[in-house]
């Protein structure tokens, strides 16, 4: 099926020397796990795993086949396991993400002086904002996405760039972090009946947030972001749509307008509205539903009012309606409008709403 797009406008160191991990000093992790499992006069399946586990990470190679060992740990070995994990696991951690702040510190010290290249892609991609939809259409491919691409690269580094930029020492240890979270997390959560536990979700945000210290990026609009995950959390709202809303505030900073708070009900509105497109076959911003026939009605249904709409179908990726509506003129105004403050990002299926408040 052809994607569709439609938009409402409104109101306007380890071990072994060979390995991977040569040269890295002050890396204790091999010691830690080599002192928190006392020995037992006859070594316990949790040693040996543990044993097996040290020996692969040390030389760098692939430990899924050691975690998969978890499984078949009794539960007494599974509490021995964890017991020890928990032992090294918040220093080991917390030795990873202050290398990771430092690297990122130092990472936006060294950042050039950029004002002006920033200036000229900004004022390229407001240039074609400016024109009328018709002229804007080719424009939006050849000038406006190199812009922003030019802006991302000069703004927004990101966890990998800053990772890389750490060397050796610092990959080595998020090698290993990682390793550790997936054991740790594999561990505990082989035991029934416990709450689950994720270590790799904070290791992951707490990089995203370092590669946004160094952004270009103004602080009132990453506390906008920060906000914004919040409330997600908070409310519930679905991860799709919670990315989607990211995305396109990520490109609205970039181009040098402000990000815009996540509206939760706005959220539902939008929801409720590719719902009804999905399942009542029928793709407009007029709905033939009785209470909800504009996108001003369907806001005020839910409490909060709109300013604008966006509508899009064809596939259940946030990326891919963001771009479908970056690339359509209309739909990129509605965007991209400096009077927008407020958003909402709903999908059923293949099918999109974003909604805007002012």
């Amino acid at each position: 099926m052809p994607n569709k797009i439609g938009c409402r406008i409104g109101l306007p160191g380890l071990g072994d020397r060979h390995s991977i991990f040569s040269g890295v000093k002050k890396l204790t992790f091999l010691l830690s796990l080599l002192l928190v499992l006392p020995l037992a006069a006859v070594p316990t399946a949790a040693d040996e795993l543990l044993s097996t586990f040290q020996t692969k990470a040390a030389k760098g190679e692939n430990v899924d086949d050691v975690i998969a060992g978890v499984d078949k740990l009794s539960a007494v070995d599974l509490k021995r396991l964890s017991a020890g994990i928990e032992k090294f696991w918040p220093a080991q951690s917390e030795a990873y993400l202050s290398q990771l702040a430092v690297t990122a510190k130092t990472l936006g010290n060294k950042k050039t002086d950029s004002r002006q290249q920033i200036r000229k892609h900004r004022e390229a991609f407001k240039e074609v904002y400016g024109k009328g939809e018709d002229a804007m259409k080719p424009l939006l491919t050849t000038v406006s996405m190199p812009a922003v691409e030019a802006l991302r690269k000069l703004l927004a580094p990101n966890p990998a760039q800053v990772i890389e930029a750490g060397g050796e020492k610092l990959q080595a240890q998020r090698k290993l972090v990682f390793a550790v979270a997936k054991l740790r997390d594999a561990a505990h959560n082989a035991v029934m009946f416990v709450a689950p536990l994720d270590s790799i979700g904070p290791l992951a945000a707490a990089e995203k947030t370092a590669a946004e210290g160094v952004s270009g990026f103004e602080r009132s609009d990453l506390k906008i972001l920060a906000l914004n995950r919040k409330l997600a959390k908070d409310k519930k709202v679905p991860d799709a749509e919670v990315r989607g809303i990211e995305e396109c505030n990520e490109l609205r900073m970039l181009v040098g307008l402000c990000a815009v708070l996540l509206d939760p009900k706005l959220c539902d509105a939008a929801r409720d509205h590719s719902k009804d497109m999905a399942e009542k076959g029928f793709f407009a911003h007029e709905s033939p539903v009785p209470g909800k026939k504009t996108p001003w009605d369907r806001a005020k249904n839910f409490g909060t009012s709109a300013s604008g709409e966006n509508i899009y179908m064809g596939s259940a990726e946030p990326h891919d309606a963001n771009m479908g509506w970056f690339y359509s003129p209309g739909h990129h105004k509605n965007m991209f409008s400096p009077g927008q403050h407020r958003i909402g990002m709903g999908c059923t299926g293949n099918h999109w709403t974003q909604m805007f408040g002012g």
